[in-house]
């Protein structure tokens, strides 16, 4: 059980764990542009190092890898991009915790959009006060900024575009400047959402790689509660009844609905792919073709969403 690998190696702090984790911590700092991705993944390690060290002797890991990568980041005038880096890291102690037990994944998954959405606020909350800002209205500004040089660019004689292509352009950046500030915290709720997945995929694809049982096991079987398919149904009746402030509410509501299902519907094509064993490689070509096409993305959200009634994963005689 993976309840029983909290008591591995019981042993003091070993200086090549300490060295590389501040290394991953330290990367986005020294090249936001490089590594600024790994930002969104720092869960993993420690998730990681609390498995393999232990809860006790893990936090003193993790907390002395942070203050060597903390100190050089200070040295490097990099201390903001830093702190930011450092809100992945109750998202790992959270998914460590809840694994420990054995909640199923979408518990697990539940409490870790709660923390990370959570810290990410308490952050930009801390950080607009300090820098005497709004970071909400700063990002609105900055996306509108980005949307009208768009435009500008688009018209401009440097973009050799035809004027019906230029004229289509413009309805759609006018379209976007009045949509995004309505569905902005929809997708900033969006951006939480699949930060968590992707560490909780990446912990639980490793972790059974590396120690042979998955916290939450194949993810072909993670499932979300029944009673949340109720979300998407208030949601979509409150974009179609609903009005102003109500509505864009409910739209926010319908994309992390949208979000959640796409997950579980995903589990389901994963699945029935195995149960049918195809090849691996027409597998990959598939899954690649359903996460770019938007097409793919809506299927797979309403075959998750039809999982609930149909129950797609249990074998029919």
């Amino acid at each position: 059980m993976f309840a029983s690998w909290f008591g591995l190696n019981k042993l003091p702090i070993p200086p090549g764990p300490l060295l590389l984790l501040s290394a991953l911590f330290f990367m986005p700092v020294f090249s936001p542009s490089f590594f600024g991705w790994l930002t969104g993944l720092l869960a993993v390690p420690v998730f990681f190092l609390l498995v393999i060290n232990g809860y006790d002797t893990g936090k003193k890991l993790v907390f002395s890898s942070l203050l060597l990568a903390g100190l050089v980041a200070l040295l490097l005038q990099q201390l903001d991009i830093f702190l930011f880096t450092l809100t992945l890291v109750p998202l790992g102690f959270t998914l460590f915790k809840s694994a420990g037990t054995g909640e199923p994944a979408a518990i697990s998954g539940g409490k870790g959009i709660a923390t990370l959405g959570l810290t990410w606020l308490f952050f930009w909350g801390v950080y607009g006060a300090l820098a005497g800002i709004n970071p909400y209205n700063h990002l609105l500004k900055v996306l509108d900024l980005g949307l009208q040089q768009t435009l500008e660019l688009s018209s401009s004689k440097e973009a050799d575009l035809s004027p019906e292509m230029v004229l289509g352009l413009n309805q759609v950046t006018d379209v976007m400047r009045e949509t995004v500030p309505k569905l902005l915290p929809g997708l900033l709720l969006s951006m939480v959402t699949v930060t968590v997945w992707i560490n909780m995929v990446l912990v639980n694809g490793l972790t059974g790689r590396f120690f042979g049982t998955a916290p939450w096991g194949k993810y072909s079987t993670w499932k979300l509660p029944e009673q949340l398919v109720w979300m998407p149904i208030i949601a979509i009746a409150i974009v179609l009844f609903g009005k102003g402030s109500v509505q864009n509410a409910g739209a926010w509501m319908l994309m992390i609905a949208g979000m959640l299902y796409f997950f579980q519907g995903l589990a389901v094509f994963i699945a029935l792919l195995e149960r049918w064993r195809v090849p691996l490689f027409v597998r990959m070509i598939l899954y690649l073709v359903c996460i770019i096409q938007s097409y793919g993305l809506i299927f797979l959200a309403f075959l998750g969403l039809a999982d609930v009634w149909f129950n797609f994963r249990e074998k029919k005689e």
